[in-house]
């Protein structure tokens, strides 16, 4: 839907300090509400350690969680809140000159334990690239670059970084656009399966981030692997073990199976079955399906915990949406994003250099989940230009001013929530500022929705400068369309 042919307001300020030429970039490392947020840039001030790298190594890997995991068929070991493996975690907390307990279960030194043993790897080094280098880059070069909202964590995106596409050498799997990273040869049986030897797809959950479930596999001493590892931030997949060899998943039902390991843990299902997943896990299953013959149904794809096996595991979790990934495995992963009834709760008037929060509410009319993070409201008309009203540490871009505050299922309504600034008017302005839902990475979906604010001149501002509205060269403002949307405006 949309609302008609808009004339915006900020096309006035062409020329001035918020023009798309001058628009303000943003300074704050890592911003929002969150009690982490002040933490990360303690830890940034004492060692050096960039404030947004600490941030995105913590949600890639715990999704700002402090863990403690030991699993030693999934990921191996999982602590603190940047996920690491014991012996790392030891030798941060040395360096950090606090013990390994505070470094797992309290979140400044776990931090500082990160940070210390990062600082040491590179010598000391303050500049971004450096780290990201030495954490071999990928994902978290791709959260930086497009920005993080999780849970009042505000990570402005770094849109010099490229968004990076999988990682490491591209090599197809058994199902075209995999990667292929090889598993230990230790940690698999070397056969000859093919159609008729495989009757079942065993769904895992990795209960430790990607990185260290790939690792894990990588270990000679694991002893465990599974044929495809998922990531959880944008469905990318990685085959292991071909599918013609035994990857050992099932315990004792390894031998007529294909396993898929899904990154996240079963107890938080909200934060790490994302749709993006749930999609590109679908297409493979899907694939598996129609090249082995399997029924596209429960029971011949099951759950780790449900499958006839010899092991007490319970992954993915009553957590896991069963009925919404079949759905996707029938149909081959195809995802529908939609949204309608609009609501706008923003102040009617405002004085320039003032702030003020913005609500958006809309409905999700889509087939798939909005997820945390990575469904965004983006600025319109045009697309992706930049905002006069961006607010550096709320917004996480001059183009994006927030992620949706919560998961919502189809029928669900999502909230949006951001603050704005009332740019420099030298005589009263009527500004128009549109957005649009869009699934990062994915499409622009639903309607443009507009927020319109009669913004008034600072009381000191002078009569000269430059003017958005009003005069001989102000600029009408199409209204039609607004009765479209309900709005809810202040005073």
């Amino acid at each position: 839907m949309r609302f008609g042919t808009w004339l915006l307001a900020t096309a006035a300020l062409a020329g001035c300090a918020n023009s798309p030429t001058s628009a303000p970039t943003a300074r704050v490392a890592v911003g929002g509400s969150s009690t982490l947020s002040p933490l990360f840039a303690q830890v940034a001030a004492e060692t050096g350690v960039p404030a947004e790298l600490l941030a995105a190594v913590s949600f890639v890997r715990t999704r700002f969680a402090l863990v403690e995991t030991v699993d030693r068929e999934h990921a191996g070991e999982s602590l603190g809140i940047f996920g690491l493996p014991r012996a790392e975690l030891t030798r941060g907390a040395a360096l950090a000159g606090v013990t390994d307990d505070a470094a797992i279960h309290d979140a400044l030194a776990s931090i500082r334990a990160g940070a210390a043993l990062w600082q040491d790897a590179t010598g000391g080094a303050r500049d971004l690239d450096t780290y990201l280098a030495m954490l071999g880059g990928g994902e978290i070069t791709t959260v930086l670059a497009r920005g993080i909202s999780w849970r009042g964590v505000i990570v402005g995106a770094h849109r010099e970084l490229s968004i990076v596409r999988g990682g490491g050498l591209r090599v197809d799997g058994d199902h075209h656009g995999t990667e292929l990273v090889p598993a230990s040869t230790s940690n698999y049986q070397v056969a000859s399966r093919g159609v008729g030897d495989i009757d079942h797809v065993v769904i895992h959950d990795t209960e430790g981030s990607f990185a260290g479930s790939v690792s894990w596999f990588q270990d000679p001493a694991a002893q465990v692997s599974a044929h495809y590892v998922t990531r959880s931030s944008d469905g990318h997949i990685v085959q292991m073990v071909r599918e013609k060899n035994i990857a050992w998943h099932d315990k004792c039902f390894n031998t007529t199976t294909v396993g898929i390991e899904h990154e996240g843990y079963a107890a938080h299902p909200t934060d790490w079955y994302t749709e993006p997943m749930y999609v590109e896990s679908a297409k493979l299953t899907a694939y598996l399906c129609d090249k082995y013959t399997i029924e596209k149904a429960r029971g011949p794809i099951v759950g780790h915990g449900d499958a006839p096996d010899c092991s007490d595991h319970t992954d993915p979790g009553p957590g896991w949406d069963w009925n919404h990934y079949i759905d996707l495995v029938r149909t081959g992963g195809a995802p529908t994003f939609a949204a309608n009834g609009v609501e706008v709760d923003a102040p009617a008037m405002m004085t320039s250099g003032d702030q003020a929060t913005v609500t958006i509410r809309l409905t999700n009319t889509g087939n798939t989940t909005w997820d945390l993070d990575a469904t965004r409201l983006g600025t319109a008309v045009p697309q992706d230009r930049e905002s006069a009203m961006f607010v550096d540490g709320s917004w996480l871009s001059t183009n994006r001013a927030a992620a949706v505050d919560a998961s919502v299922a189809p029928g669900g309504v999502g909230t949006f929530t951001f603050q704005v600034v009332a740019p420099d008017v030298a005589v009263e302005t009527t500004l128009d500022e549109a957005f649009q839902p869009v699934e990062e990475s994915v499409t622009w979906f639903g309607p443009e929705v507009h927020v319109v604010v009669d913004i008034a001149p600072a009381p000191d501002a002078g009569s000269g400068g430059c003017t958005v509205g009003g005069g001989s060269s102000g600029i009408a403002v199409g209204l039609a369309g607004l009765a479209l949307c309900r709005r809810r405006r202040r005073r």
